[in-house]
């Protein structure tokens, strides 16, 4: 799931606050998320009901429209957040040497100049 994707397919006719139904397939991502809870230890199941929450309220957000007060990299940020949480308790319980990543994407920093330019 993309989550640029959940914004970008927002027609610009429809006003903010109007929620919108969405075309993402939840499917591979609660049968991900079933499969997390059945073999994986409490705490990486924690992390993933955590990213699991973000990525709730960040689809009812953008469903519905994002507010002025509302900022589109902060509520991305939190997903990114909850999303590099769970690799890393699962690095920690799963890896052999459980060492963790420096980075989690190549994506430039969201103050880096690329996004301004």
């Amino acid at each position: 799931m993309d989550l640029s994707d959940m914004d970008v397919r927002r027609p610009d006719s429809v006003p903010q606050g109007v929620v919108l139904p969405t075309t993402i397939d939840w499917r591979p991502w609660n049968e991900a998320l079933s499969m997390v809870n059945l073999v994986a230890d409490r705490d990486i199941a924690e992390a993933a009901h955590a990213l699991d929450e973000q990525i709730w309220r960040f689809h009812i957000i953008v469903r519905r429209g994002l507010t002025p007060e509302e900022s589109w990299l902060v509520l991305r940020g939190r997903v990114v957040a909850a999303q590099n949480d769970f690799i890393t308790v699962a690095r920690r319980q799963l890896s052999l040497a459980g060492d963790p990543l420096e980075r989690f994407s190549g994506r430039p920093a969201p103050d880096d100049p690329i996004w301004t330019s």
